[in-house]
């Protein structure tokens, strides 16, 4: 089976599409699918990881043109290969236009989504996002026949959560580590944001502070973090599983970090830097699942020092926290899909 991803990453709309997709690759090469990536020019990161786990990749270059444009340019890059049997498409700016173009090209065509915000043309959706009626969110903007995929127990996530899972060992007590992340992208440098607010604190626990390879702030946060003697910067961390799992506390972004934090039960403040990160982020605060701060501002940089100490100083409530938010996820989910995109193949 073949199956190509559409995918983009970049500073501004981070890495979090791609990253997914290659969570299913990978899934979908343990069984035997031949699997290759369609990306626009400009996300040198995201090229290089996608590289680096050894799937091809077309960059195609589209710049910010309208979807028919992009429709055309990956049109090119499937005819350059054998045939696809999925097309899986993954971009907040793609719709059922862009997916009904290609259909005629491709066995099949699976979107995963989580705005519910627009049409679509496919055989399969995925939305792995926790909603009460996720269903009803999609009312009248799936075709007829649309299977679904709701929930996070679909949560595309990488072979080394799921492990790191089985194998983690109980949390310090008192905690003391805190993981520092926002993802591949991080354009308002959230990340440096959150080191200064901190720096009063610094000394009290260690700071684990991941950025992407593709970061444009690199420079300014090392500096930062040889300011801060309990700081460590690692760019580019190719273990981010084990780093979650040895952790007792995260500050960062919503979005697909949420699902990996909950395999390994690791309970976190979150600061949004997207507008698509809120909601998720609320919910689970909501049921005492998480700390959420909201949108990066000033207010919110203000009220991050106290929130640390008072998440660190109860050991009882961050373990609380973690077994409540693991319950949702066990990292599993890309096996699931896979074996669904096989199935709906012989269907």
């Amino acid at each position: 089976m073949k199956v190509v991803f559409r995918a983009d990453a970049s500073p501004d709309i981070g890495h979090g599409h791609v990253m997914r997709c290659l969570a299913l690759a990978d899934a979908l090469r343990v069984r035997g699918a031949q699997c290759m990536f369609v990306c626009r020019r400009g996300g040198n990161a995201a090229a290089a990881a996608i590289s680096a786990a050894g799937f091809a990749l077309r960059v195609i270059d589209v710049g910010d043109s309208a979807p028919c444009a992009d429709a055309a340019a990956t049109s090119v890059a499937l005819a350059s290969g054998s045939v696809t049997d999925w097309l899986v498409v993954d971009h907040y700016r793609l719709d059922a236009a862009w997916e009904s173009a290609l259909s005629a090209q491709v066995g099949a065509v699976m979107a995963i989504d989580d705005l519910a915000d627009r049409p679509h043309a496919c055989r399969l959706l995925l939305d792995q996002n926790w909603h009460d009626d996720p269903g009803a969110r999609y009312a009248g903007l799936l075709p007829p026949g649309c299977e679904t995929l709701f929930g996070p127990a679909w949560a595309l996530l990488r072979a080394e959560f799921a492990a790191a899972r089985a194998s983690r060992s109980p949390r310090h007590d008192p905690p003391h580590r805190v993981l520092v992340c926002f993802g591949g992208g991080d354009a308002p440098n959230a990340t440096g944001q959150v080191l200064q607010a901190l720096k009063p604190l610094a000394s009290r626990f260690e700071l684990d502070v991941v950025v992407g390879a593709g970061n444009p702030h690199q420079q300014a946060l090392r500096d930062l973090c040889g300011c801060l003697p309990s700081a460590n910067l690692t760019i580019g961390a190719g273990d981010v599983a084990s780093r979650m799992a040895a952790a007792d506390l995260f500050i960062g972004a919503g979005g697909t970090m949420t699902w990996e934090r909950a395999c390994l039960g690791l309970p976190g403040i979150t600061i949004a830097i997207a507008d698509n990160q809120l909601t998720l982020s609320r919910r689970l605060a909501a049921v005492g699942e998480g700390i959420d701060l909201g949108m990066l501002s000033p207010d919110v940089l203000a009220r991050l020092p106290a929130a640390v100490k008072t998440m660190l100083a109860d050991a009882e409530g961050l373990q609380t926290m973690g077994e409540a938010l693991a319950r949702h996820c066990d990292g599993l989910g890309a096996a699931r899909v896979a074996e669904r995109l096989y199935g709906l193949r012989a269907s």
